[in-house]
């Protein structure tokens, strides 16, 4: 049998079931307004037009050369219908807006050529994969307007969702904002063999979540708020407003990122699904939830099973007001795209797998190596981001046990570690609901102490840096994050540069 989530939600400590969640909606703010907001939110841009279909974005497989597989990505300025009728100046990936999802299989050499054509300085941070610090795009790795960068590494991780963003000093909110981004998909015979919906923009579909403000000429509002960041009212998927997905199958797999600099979803389709990966890849078994919260950066992989002639909505349903931080836009609630069921003559859906993939991990085996970080405000440890020191020093192949601790009462935080995954083994101060399966970016609930289960991948480099951060990508800019090197044993970081 699958198993079964208890249907909640939790952030700060606290439990709220799905039920008191939505009426804690209406709660804070009176009944729902146009795209599903509250009345005391502002309208989103583009709520009164007709649903447009969902773009899907391009699936990049690259030049495939034996094991060998060759990518060129170009940033670039341009510009993009976001809101039916208005033009918008944009950055993206091969084209205006955002980027192609990169197809890559474990056991591949990726060769990478990233060329920059934007008007400032920039890199490209491949989230969620293990690979070499030299490759890993942090931000001692920026290469400015007519530059090309060209990493390599090994794919050596299970089949996942991950995605690629700026990671430039200070501004990677900013350049994340103007498009910079896209996802990936990591593939492995093992995934492929569980007959889970495969079929790239047929069954298989990204969702890709992000946020914009707008000035009146509608042009992205670049205006950074000092406690908020770029946090948008808008909501985008896929890069526009109110789209809708026309499924063709009974059953559609849904690939969500967040990818928003600021904001929390709490998202719901109106009835079960199935949660199959988190960050990091396939859960051991499937997890029947209502709702699934994702802080910035986060990724999870939902099965959706449709009947002929049926009617969805994938809703950010928000989350109730005292329950947790208020502001950040964590009440705000949208429609953030409409799916529709097949045609009455579409196949019935298999079962669902009961067992997916063993995570053959011990929890009761104790790491030799501890360590303790505490957010607040906009540091961490009492320390903000300094690219000449080094934080943390890891200098052995087994996993570390980290304490996160988010000393804020009234801030929510998240953190996010590169080259790295990690299993939830405690919650002090509070409760998460949904610990199951690997990631690489966790939500910390106010005053609430996280302790993860930290694996690295292990390249050795002592002349580079792997950062470790709060994924609110406004925080991160203003300091809230710190560097680790991967070394031998008994070698000493030595970054290069310094």
């Amino acid at each position: 049998m699958n198993e079964r989530f208890g249907r909640r939600t939790f952030f700060k400590g606290t439990l709220i079931a799905t039920g008191a969640l939505l009426a804690a909606c209406a709660d804070v703010g009176g009944p729902a307004g146009p795209g599903g907001t509250r009345s005391d939110q502002a309208v989103p841009k583009g709520v009164d037009a007709e649903p447009r279909p969902l773009p899907i974005p391009p699936l990049d497989e690259g030049e495939l050369d034996g094991t060998t597989r060759r990518f060129e990505l170009t940033a670039q300025e341009g510009e993009f219908e976001i809101v039916p009728g208005t033009m918008t100046r944009t950055w993206g990936f091969n084209g205006a807006w955002l980027g192609p999802t990169l197809y890559m299989r474990r056991g591949e050499q990726i060769e990478m050529t990233v060329r920059n054509e934007v008007s400032e300085p920039t890199v490209v941070h491949w989230h969620g994969l293990h690979l070499p610090a030299a490759a890993d795009g942090g931000p001692a790795q920026m290469f400015d307007p007519g530059e090309t960068w060209e990493p390599a590494w090994d794919v050596d991780q299970p089949a996942a969702t991950c995605w690629y963003h700026p990671h430039p000093h200070e501004v990677s909110a900013l350049h994340a904002y103007r498009g910079l981004a896209g996802a990936i998909v990591v593939a492995d015979d093992e995934s492929d063999a569980l007959g889970l919906p495969s079929d790239y923009g047929l069954d298989d579909i990204p969702v890709v979540i992000t946020d914009a403000k707008f000035t009146e000429d509608g042009q992205l509002d670049e205006t950074i708020d000092s406690t908020y960041g770029l946090l948008g009212d808008t909501p985008l998927i896929n890069g526009i407003t109110k789209p809708r997905f026309e499924a063709t199958t009974r059953r559609v797999r849904l690939r969500v990122l967040n990818g928003a600099t600021m904001r929390f979803h709490n998202l719901m389709l109106g009835k079960p699904v199935h949660v199959i990966a988190t960050d990091q890849g396939l859960l051991e078994a499937p997890v029947e939830v209502d709702t699934v919260l994702l802080s910035p950066g986060e990724r999870v992989e939902i099965i959706v099973d449709l009947e002929p002639g049926e009617e969805l909505t994938l809703r950010s349903g928000g989350v109730a007001k005292g329950k947790t931080a208020d502001g950040f836009g964590l009440q705000d609630t949208f429609d953030l795209l409409e799916i529709a069921g097949p045609p009455e003559d579409a196949a019935e859906a298999p079962q669902l797998p009961d067992r997916l993939v063993a995570h053959g991990v011990d929890k009761q085996t104790a790491p030799e190596t501890e360590r303790e970080f505490r957010l607040n405000g906009l540091q961490i440890n009492e320390q903000s981001m300094d690219m000449h020191r080094v934080d943390v020093v890891v200098d052995h192949k087994g996993p570390e046990l980290w304490r996160v601790t988010n000393e804020n009462d009234d801030w929510p935080h998240n953190f996010h570690i590169h080259n790295a995954r990690f299993k939830v083994v405690g919650v002090d101060g509070g409760e998460l609901a949904f610990t199951h399966g690997w990631h690489d970016t966790i939500n910390i609930p106010p005053l609430a102490t996280v302790e993860l289960l930290v694996e690295f991948g292990y390249y050795p480099d002592p002349t580079l840096a792997y950062m470790f951060h709060c994924h609110m990508l406004f925080h991160e800019d203003e300091g809230m994050m710190g560097q680790f090197v991967v070394v031998e044993p008994g070698q000493s970081p030595q970054l290069a540069g310094h």
